[in-house]
């Protein structure tokens, strides 16, 4: 096993190496190698690996015939895919993103232990290419994506404005109360920025300045695609900056975090029935978990409240599809809408590749691409009332 080092605490990933040691041979790991490669991964990536490798180990320990889990042999990682894609009845079936994942972090461990570099790794044996190809065949699954948080404005003329649940709608739903305006703010630059939750959560004060025509600029220290701590800046709002602005004034808070949690304590009730709400606000910033409650909590508010539209009984899958990662998406599309094209995008959010940005604006595409522009008007005649719509589909289903 590694050899124990002069640093203060082991990583989280020797820590579980260390637990399974019988199955790991790590006689030829350099220790300042290793240690080398986990300084140099992010907090999330560390994280993934660290429960990627924990689950792999785990199922060798169970399965008697393994001697030895790392380094694997290509047979042992066929059997463990499909033991993953199978599930069972307290496991639900790992889906496709999943299965290449937990591979490359299998792959990663083996790389950080010194294998991989005279001889290719077993990770990469046809055997296990072909079973991850077989399983992804036959799940035909597309990875969901998280649903678009809009602006709720129309972004070019002719467009209609967006339906469903919108930036404006969640900002409609929060009062003036502390809870409001922190709630507010923290949606208001999640959208103008386009953050990630890491990004959102890890903003301070210290970040955040204002410019003459009332916008403002947020310094993005570090991100997913900026490990190295390159920065960048993004453009705010002047409303934007006015939400940040009193949610600052009212809170007091003056450096550390912008977005905190908020405690609230309610006293008994006097002998006339009257209640004190106090509000406590944190020292430390809000977590992923506290922002989607946030965002949840304001979308339903927003429906109850009638900012929203929606159709009786869609209230939990419309919440279920949003997630802290919508407003990105939905600014995409905003942008997209307005005729921007992907790379700009791109360099708007930080990308490191248009691609992705493309990917959000998929359902856009296709009601303005070439075959929506040309044959939109040439063919509407051809569209039928709802009612032969549903004689057709009532045929087809006959026979």
């Amino acid at each position: 096993m590694l050899a124990a080092t002069d640093g203060p605490f082991p990583s989280s990933v020797e820590l579980v190496l260390r637990r399974y040691a019988p199955l790991v041979d790590a006689r030829g790991a350099s220790s300042v190698g290793f240690e080398a490669a986990v300084a140099a991964m992010a907090p999330a990536t560390k994280a993934a690996i660290t429960a990627d490798l924990k689950c792999f180990l785990a199922w060798c320990k169970s399965r008697r015939p393994v001697a030895t889990a790392v380094p694997a042999e290509p047979e042992t990682l066929v059997h463990y895919l499909r033991w993953l894609a199978k599930g069972s009845d307290t496991r639900t079936p790992a889906k496709p993103a999943t299965l290449a994942r937990r591979i490359a972090s299998i792959a990663r461990v083996h790389r950080m232990l010194g294998f991989g570099d005279s001889e290719p790794l077993p990770t990469q044996a046809g055997m296990v290419r072909d079973t991850l190809k077989g399983i992804r065949r036959d799940k035909r699954h597309r990875q969901r994506q998280a649903g678009p948080l809009r602006l709720g404005d129309a972004m070019a003329e002719g467009q209609g404005a967006p339906e469903g649940v919108t930036v404006k709608a969640l900002l409609a739903s929060c009062s003036t109360d502390i809870i409001g305006l922190r709630d507010a703010a923290l949606i208001s630059l999640a959208y103008d920025a386009g953050l990630r939750v890491s990004e959102l959560v890890g903003t301070e004060v210290a970040d955040l300045r204002q410019v003459g025509d009332g916008s403002g600029r947020l310094e993005i220290g570090h991100s997913k695609t900026d490990q190295l701590g390159e920065g960048a800046l993004a453009w705010l709002s002047p409303e934007t900056m006015g939400h940040i602005s009193a949610w600052l004034l009212a809170s007091g808070i003056g450096e550390g975090p912008v977005f905190r949690r908020i405690n609230v304590l309610t006293s008994p009730p006097d002998p006339a029935g009257q209640q004190i709400v106090r509000h406590y606000i944190g020292a430390k910033p809000l977590t992923r978990q506290g922002v989607v409650a946030i965002l949840r909590r304001r979308v339903l508010e927003a429906i109850d409240l009638g900012h929203v539209e929606l159709e009786p009984g869609m209230e939990g899958d419309t919440v279920r599809a949003l997630s802290a990662h919508s407003f990105r998406v939905g600014l995409t599309q905003d942008l997209f809408a307005a005729g921007e094209d992907g790379a700009g995008i791109a360099l708007a959010l930080r990308w490191s590749s248009q691609t992705t940005a493309l990917r959000y604006a998929r359902e856009l595409a296709v009601g303005s691409n070439a075959a929506a522009r040309v044959l939109g008007n040439l063919r509407r005649g051809s569209i039928l009332p709802k009612n032969d719509c549903q004689a057709i589909d009532g045929d087809c289903a006959s026979g």
